[in-house]
Parts: C-alpha cells; sequence; structure tokens
C-alpha cells in the first residue's frame, strides 16, 4: 500500500487544505500479482526479449516466499538500462512501485508511478488517480512545481478527492515556492472558470484569495477578491472579512474612512470596540452627534461600551447637548447650503444625512457637486444616501463614477447595493 502522509502545516495553508492525508490502495493493473513474468512467451509480444531476460529474476525476488525487496531495489537500475517499448516501461514502474511500497521508499514510489504515467499504458480510468499520487508525493517531497504539474492533471482529468481540494492545494504549491501572485492568479482563475460553467466557486478559494491579498499586502487586487466574495458568498462574516481587509490595506482619509465605516455598521462588520472609536473620532461628535448617537448605541448592543464605561459617558454627554441643535437648526444650514459654497452644501448634506433624512442629503450633496465640491467625495455620498433610500441600481451607477483613494469604498458600497437588489 502506498501512503502519502499529512504534511506539515505552514503559515500558508491556514487551515484551508482539509485533510491532506492519504491511504491509496492501487488498483487494476498495479497489484503485486500483476507484475509477476513466467516465462518468455509470457511478453513476446509486448515486451522486448533483452527486458524480459532482466525482468525475471528481479521479480522472482519479490514474488517469492521470502520476497527481498532490498536486493530488488538494488536491481532495478540495471533493469531500466534495458527498457526498449513503453511495454517494458510499464511493466518496469509498476515493478518499480511495488519495491517502494514495501520499502517505504517514496522516491521510489513516485519514479514508478511516473514510468508508468509516461509509458502512456495507464487506463484512462486511472489517470487522474495516478497523476494524484504523484503530486502528493512530489509535493512530500517539496518539489512544488513537479507536484502542480501532476496535480493539474489529476484535476484536468477530472479527479476528485473527498478530504483534498486540489484547487487549495495547487495553489499551495506557488505560496510555498513564495509566489503570492501565482497562488492568487491560479485561485481566480479558479473562480472565472466556475463562474463560466455556472458554477457557484468554493468559498475557500476565495477567502484563501482574501487572505493572500492581506499577507502579501496586495492592495487593489484584496477589492477584486472581496467583491467576488461578496457575489457569491454575502455573509456577515464575509462583510467583516472583506472589510476589515480594506481597511487595514488603505490608509484612508479620517473623511473617507467615515464612508467605510458607514458600510461597515450597515452590513453588521463593526465587531472590534477600536473600530467603533475611531468611527465615531472621524465624525467628531460635535458635529455628526445624531449618528455618533446611533453608532453608541450599536457599540452597546454589540457589546464594546458599557453604559457606564468612561468614553462611552462622556461621548455621549457631547453627542446628547450638540444633537438637539442639529435637529432645530437644519433648516438653517439647508439655507446656508443653498445660498453658500459647497462646503457649506456639503455640510448640510452630512447633518441630513446624520438625522436620517437620505432624500434631502442627496439633494445637497448634488448640489455641493455643482458648487465645485470634490466629485469623488460627493458622488460616494450620493451612492450612500440612494443605497439608504434603496434606489440600488441608481447607486451603484454612481458609485460607478468614483475614482482614485475611494475608488475601494466605492466598489464596496457598489456590492453592498448589488447583494440588495
Amino acid at each position: 500500500m502506498l501512503r502519502a502522509i499529512r504534511p506539515t502545516r505552514s503559515k500558508s495553508f491556514r487551515g484551508t487544505v482539509a485533510g491532506f492525508a492519504l491511504a491509496i490502495a492501487l488498483t487494476g493493473g498495479v497489484a503485486l500479482g500483476s507484475a509477476a513474468v513466467t516465462s518468455d512467451a509470457a511478453y513476446a509480444q509486448e515486451n522486448s526479449r533483452g527486458f524480459v531476460e532482466a525482468y525475471q529474476p528481479v521479480a522472482e525476488l519479490v514474488n517469492g516466499e521470502t520476497p527481498n525487496y532490498e536486493a530488488a531495489k538494488a536491481a532495478l537500475p540495471a533493469l531500466y538500462e534495458t527498457i526498449e517499448n513503453e511495454n517494458d516501461r510499464q511493466v518496469a514502474g509498476n515493478l518499480t512501485l511495488i519495491v517502494g511500497n514495501n520499502t517505504s521508499d517514496k522516491a521510489l514510489q513516485r519514479r514508478g508511478l511516473e514510468m508508468m504515467l509516461q509509458s502512456g499504458l495507464v487506463a484512462p480510468e486511472q489517470l487522474g488517480q495516478f497523476n494524484f499520487y504523484v503530486g502528493s508525493l512530489a509535493y512530500q517531497a517539496e518539489d512544488y512545481a513537479a507536484a502542480r504539474t501532476a496535480l493539474q492533471a489529476a484535476k484536468d482529468a477530472g479527479y476528485t478527492d473527498p478530504e483534498t481540494d486540489l484547487t487549495m492545494l495547487i495553489a499551495d504549491t506557488y505560496t510555498r515556492e513564495d509566489n503570492a501572485r501565482g497562488a492568487l492568479d491560479y485561485l481566480l482563475q479558479s473562480v472565472s472558470g466556475a463562474e463560466a460553467a455556472g458554477t457557484t466557486p468554493n468559498e475557500r478559494w476565495l477567502l484563501s484569495a482574501l487572505q493572500t491579498t492581506y499577507d502579501f499586502e496586495l492592495t487593489d487586487e484584496a477589492v477584486d477578491v472581496s467583491e467576488a466574495l461578496l457575489l457569491h458568498y454575502p455573509t456577515q462574516k464575509n462583510w467583516v472579512n472583506s472589510l476589515q481587509v480594506i481597511n487595514a490595506l488603505n490608509e484612508f482619509e479620517p473623511a473617507a474612512r467615515v464612508d467605510l465605516y458607514r458600510l461597515m455598521g450597515q452590513t453588521n462588520a463593526l465587531t472590534q470596540r477600536p473600530e467603533f472609536v475611531r468611527y465615531i473620532e472621524d465624525l467628531d461628535p460635535r458635529v455628526m452627534a445624531n449618528e455618533v448617537q446611533d453608532i453608541l448605541a450599536s457599540g452597546v448592543t454589540a457589546g464594546v461600551f458599557t453604559t457606564d464605561d468612561p468614553y462611552y459617558v462622556e461621548v455621549k454627554g457631547i453627542a446628547d447637548t450638540r444633537a438637539p441643535q442639529d435637529r432645530s437648526g437644519i433648516e438653517g444650514l439647508v439655507s446656508d447650503g443653498q445660498s453658500g459654497d459647497s462646503l457649506d452644501a456639503l455640510s448640510a448634506g452630512d447633518v441630513l444625512y446624520s438625522l436620517g433624512d437620505f432624500a434631502r442629503a442627496e439633494n445637497m450633496y448634488r448640489m455641493a457637486m455643482e458648487k465645485g465640491a470634490d466629485a469623488n467625495l460627493a458622488n460616494t455620498r450620493i451612492g450612500i444616501a440612494q443605497a439608504e433610500q434603496g434606489n440600488y441600481a441608481a447607486a451603484v451607477d454612481t458609485f460607478g463614477m468614483v475614482e482614485g483613494v475611494r475608488s475601494p469604498i466605492a466598489r464596496m458600497w457598489a456590492a453592498y447595493a448589488s447583494s440588495m437588489m
């Protein structure tokens, strides 16, 4: 029996390749009995005479009542010298595998399997299995390029294993060569292939790709992967995974980061106290008091604040004092926004947003852009206001206009709007 043991787990695996513990029982044409040669005539039509003459004494070493596998192992190099055709190669490979099995020599096991594959005489229904075993042995030998080739051949032949995800394992061969780009590209190609075939990509492929973008600080690619992950698996956990990675890989200015935190709040992806605190500080409770009140309430619900928490008490005191002033003075702010410059209009839009008056906020943001406000900022907030109103199709279009440093935020908001559609 050929056994490929579980490899040592590494950081690059991160638990995503499940159960790479293989108990391999080769059948059909590679069992011990099929290796025996009893007469020259038995192989006269298939194997060369010189090979049969060299093969018989080696076969007898493994067929006797007391097999001598070490002696057979020592005789194999001379046997290889007599190979003249592919039938010889097939039989020699079979014998090599048997000797390798019984001497626990993985290199010999691999060589035997490779020889049989090279002969072209392996049954079509066994090609995937044989290549999988070759890939497994090459992987254990840290010959990752060879492992990748064999595992891909197994995958192309339709081979599946209940305990091993071949796509993940092949991607890991790139990672173990310190080729993060290769791993990511392979995973994304697999995702695209599944989509083209009309099937849903495996969630683990996307999560592994996202982890790779984080580990190797592939900022742009993180957005691509997040979009694909959320398209197929828009779960709360995946919103957390994606938005935390986007936040970690980008240095957004407070005004932009606020809009990312708003999306995190919308998708229940705010899970850590530092996120709530930074969200509040970026907003400023003296300016966006009503929104800060909502965040404080969400923080208590999430368990990151208690009502006697000194930080909570201080911020709530500021917000509670300011919030009524914003509500009572909103019409004056709107008037200032209409008559003033772009900053006045933008400020009025922000306060309207804080109050949950998203339709009027959208109008003020449009006015701010007409007055010369940054189009990327204005369009981001117009899109958010549209999404808050449930106008998701319009929001997706608006987010598509956002460029530059705010683009990752807009694309994540667009993914949210698409998922709500």
